[in-house]
């Protein structure tokens, strides 16, 4: 895409600011002002691939149980990296979202995986495995991934398990120390017995690696179908040890047999070879920031880079929330502990986008005088996780506010959703935060425009703005301001263009506000609330002559969305936009 820049437009006074006025531009200008415009609106355009598919039946009704929970959804803050002018072009999430794109397009011929840490609320592949399943109908299935030897309890699916006897199980959520090195998924089984065994039913893997601990062990067999197809040769080095495999076409069932009894193992990842999504979970009851520190670092950043997610996502603090109000812990201590375990999962997997999952509503529980009175730390966690997301390079996504906020536990409990510790939702309360989730991933997937830095769209910034290309850091005001359309249109394709321009040159927060029923007529920089109804302090615009034959109202949104940003960075030495009551 290439854009034939136009010669620089004179400056014009901002209204109001008692300078005269200089004449109107020449025809040509504006009309190379308004194809620098068209070009920006083209860029910025949400790519054909990235539109997403409609939802099922299933994902439909978890969306109305949703709405019926007053759970509203929640934007991922996904910050930007890389600006061409205003425009972000490149988010934290860009190399998930390209793996994606990859997957959509047809380039990506092996899986896309997804390492999720977290607690109790995604240990038993609850919340996560409604993500995984909306994302394998859009990109397609990579396999089972990374699999546990047995059940943590004795109780629960085996959806992620294999079907086993003869195994003791240890964890980092333990308050007590294990003798037993942890890795990548926080927990050891351990052979209680010779020829403990565990079977996986398959469904079209093509290749897996078993994760063991060479300490102490005997040898490890694995059989296909009832036949042999590897066996391990323990050194008893003390060291974590990989075995990867290749399974045969067809194969129906993988079997493990531990020989001797006291042989541990982390876990066992069973993959598809082409295309795919593949979610791995990792999620530890009781678990928290600092029980995850416990596990060794080298031994997990080896096993997530075998693993090599495109997404790491930490769904975390709940407990945390907990321990600080029964003074187990201190902010500080877990606000170090929550920067420290961040940092060494994004060390050990540099090329990979991150997401911070804030923590689910919190109350007091069935013990207390209030059952449902907000724990008084929630919010101050939930604040702690976004501020260390972004300053660590991590998209967030504020789970609290997505299911409704401050009574979303006692909205859920209403329609028999919760546990009765009233911690834990349940059944579809689970799936509603799943599909939360999921929806706030894929919905900023598709509104993220695949823009690349170029030249061009530079050169249509200068060419739009009329003037060198100004710096777009921050501004000095200390509050940050809105757009505000007087009057404005109703929400709908033609506002919803403007809004995306504007919100790739400041970051996706919604801060344009609309007013009226009429056309655009004027703009300023004003707070969110208090706007004047006589459009006092506007600023005025006149829209650009846009071409009849552009008829789609986004696209035309979008023209006149640059037009509007491009004029209001020319006034704002734009004193006057600024100091709105």
């Amino acid at each position: 895409m290439a854009f034939r820049p136009a010669a620089p437009a004179g400056d014009t006074p901002p209204a109001g600011s008692g300078a005269p006025r200089a004449a109107e531009p020449p025809r040509e200008v504006r009309q190379e002002r308004l194809a620098a415009a068209q070009f920006i609106a083209r860029a910025l355009a949400p790519a054909d691939s990235r539109r997403l598919t409609g939802n099922s039946k299933e994902e439909q009704e978890l969306l109305r149980l949703a709405a019926s929970l007053r759970a509203p959804g929640a934007s991922l803050e996904n910050p930007c990296l890389e600006r061409t002018g205003p425009f972000c072009t490149r988010t934290v999430l860009e190399p998930f979202f390209s793996a994606l794109d990859g997957l959509r397009t047809g380039p990506q011929s092996s899986p896309v995986k997804i390492a999720a840490f977290g607690n109790s609320l995604i240990a038993g592949d609850r919340i996560v495995d409604i993500v995984r399943d909306q994302f394998v109908r859009r990109f397609g299935d990579g396999g089972r991934g990374l699999l546990l030897i047995d059940r943590l309890a004795p109780y629960g699916p085996r959806t992620r398990t294999g079907t086993a006897d003869g195994w003791a199980v240890h964890t980092v959520g333990e308050l007590k120390e294990s003798a037993w090195p942890f890795g990548l998924s926080g927990v050891v089984h351990v052979s209680s017995q010779p020829h403990a065994r565990s079977r996986f039913n398959l469904s079209g893997e093509s290749k897996g690696t078993l994760f063991w601990l060479d300490q102490n062990p005997g040898p490890l067999e694995l059989r296909v179908d009832g036949q042999p197809l590897l066996q391990t040769k323990p050194q008893n080095e003390g060291q974590h040890q990989q075995a990867d495999f290749t399974l045969p076409p067809g194969a129906k069932t993988l079997e493990l047999i531990a020989h001797q009894r006291g042989t541990a193992l982390q876990g066992l990842a069973l993959d598809k070879s082409g295309p795919g999504i593949i979610l791995d979970t990792l999620g530890v009851p009781s678990a928290d920031a600092s029980l995850f520190l416990r596990a060794d670092e080298a031994m997990v950043a080896d096993q997530l880079r075998a693993r090599a997610p495109s997404l790491v996502l930490v769904m975390l603090g709940g407990n945390e929330v907990k321990r600080l109000q029964w003074k187990r812990s201190t902010s500080s201590q877990v606000e170090r502990d929550l920067r420290l375990f961040l940092q060494r999962v994004t060390r050990a997997t540099p090329t990979a986008a991150c997401l911070v999952v804030g923590p689910v509503d919190a109350v007091l529980g069935p013990e207390a005088t209030k059952p449902f009175q907000q724990r008084e730390h929630l919010e101050e966690v939930i604040g702690m996780e976004r501020e260390i997301a972004l300053e660590e390079g991590c998209a967030f996504f504020d789970m609290f506010a997505a299911m409704g906020g401050t009574g979303a536990i006692q909205r859920f409990h209403t329609q028999g959703l919760m546990h009765d510790d009233l911690v834990h939702p349940k059944g579809r309360g689970l799936d509603v935060l799943g599909a939360l989730l999921a929806n706030g991933l894929l919905r900023s997937w598709e509104d993220t425009p695949r823009t690349e830095p170029s030249a061009a769209l530079a050169q249509a910034w200068v060419t739009l703005l009329g003037v060198e290309l100004l710096s777009h850091g921050a501004h000095p005001s200390p509050q940050a301001r809105g757009v505000a359309l007087l009057p404005g249109e109703p929400e709908g394709p033609w506002t919803a263009g403007i809004r995306r321009v504007l919100d790739r040159a400041r970051g996706p927060t919604p801060w344009l506000s609309l007013a009226g029923p009429s056309s655009l007529k004027c703009a300023t920089l004003v707070p969110r609330l208090g706007v004047a109804a006589d459009g006092s302090g506007c600023l005025p615009v006149t829209p650009p002559p846009v071409s009849a034959g552009l008829q789609d109202p986004f696209q035309r949104g979008s023209v006149v969305g640059a037009w509007l940003l491009a004029e209001l960075v020319r006034y704002d030495t734009l004193a006057s936009a600024w100091q709105v009551p």
